[in-house]
């Protein structure tokens, strides 16, 4: 069974290829199997759940595949897991085994990517980093970046850059934690951070070496993610994130620092028009 991360990208790549080609009897199967997903008299874990146990009864490896990443992505305890697959394999017989194997294997896998991250510990720890710093905001900033690299293993490089407010086409440097960097000026355009302010919405590159549109800071970084901060409906700046292993951020971790670029947003604008000289 490939990885949850290597199945998702495949996954995104053949549906889009699908809707391409889509008649309407396909583009409607698509849209009710969206809408039968959503909460409910049944919340939309359980619904994942149901799911998991009749795609492995079924034996489709792909569909277990898919509803064990969304059970991790909801929180879903290991042990609702578990028991479900052992209902899926007693219904299914001895011939669902080998499944079963593989279900256990990519559970355990998709738990190793996001294991020992309590979200909502680390969302108040960050808020707590920023409150807390003494100084200005450029001190607040380096306080919550200081505080996401030391507390998330993962999180090899974790910085800010500013959008110039003089020339509203590029972002400079501003607060970090981690290995100094070369990229201390970005075009809007240029590399994975330029392509995220240009387009305004996150960027999650699971390997960089694959990235053509890629501003390398160092040899060892293999993911990044980038995420825009705005504030006043104004692109601001943004939270640049860079791990040294491979998918190293799962729709958790998105989900998580997006937030923190919310709670960020106010000291990131001030940031930027200070650094701007306004």
């Amino acid at each position: 069974m490939k990885s949850y991360p290597e199945f998702i990208r495949e996954r995104d790549d053949l549906n889009r290829t699908v809707m391409d080609y889509a008649d309407t009897v396909i583009k409607r199967l698509y849209s009710l199997d969206a809408v039968a997903f959503r909460d409910g008299e049944l919340d939309t874990a359980t619904k994942d759940l149901i799911a998991l146990a009749v795609s492995l009864a079924l034996r489709c490896d792909d569909c277990v595949l898919y509803h064990l990443g969304r059970c991790a992505e909801l929180s879903v305890p290991t042990g609702r897991v578990i028991e479900a697959l052992g209902i899926a394999s007693l219904i299914g017989g001895s011939i669902t085994i080998p499944h079963l194997r593989r279900a256990i294997g990519a559970w355990h896998d998709i738990l190793s990517r996001i294991a020992g991250n309590d979200f909502e510990r680390l969302e108040a720890g960050a808020i707590s980093a920023m409150t807390m710093a003494e100084g200005g905001v450029f001190e607040s900033l380096q306080a919550l970046c200081d505080f996401l690299k030391a507390s998330v293993d993962r999180y090899g490089w974790v910085g800010f850059y500013l959008v110039d407010q003089g020339r509203q086409r590029d972002l400079v440097l501003g607060p970090y934690a981690g290995e100094p960097t070369e990229h201390t000026r970005i075009s809007f355009g240029q590399g994975v951070c330029g392509m995220a302010a240009a387009e305004g919405k996150t960027f999650v590159v699971p390997d960089v070496s694959v990235e053509s549109n890629y501003l390398s800071c160092s040899p060892l970084v293999s993911s990044e993610i980038v995420i825009p901060v705005w504030h006043g409906g104004i692109l601001v700046g943004e939270l640049d994130i860079d791990s040294h292993m491979k998918d190293a951020f799962c729709n958790r971790h998105r989900t998580f620092l997006e937030r923190v670029a919310i709670h960020a947003a106010p000291l990131v604008g001030e940031a930027s028009a200070a650094r701007s000289g306004k």
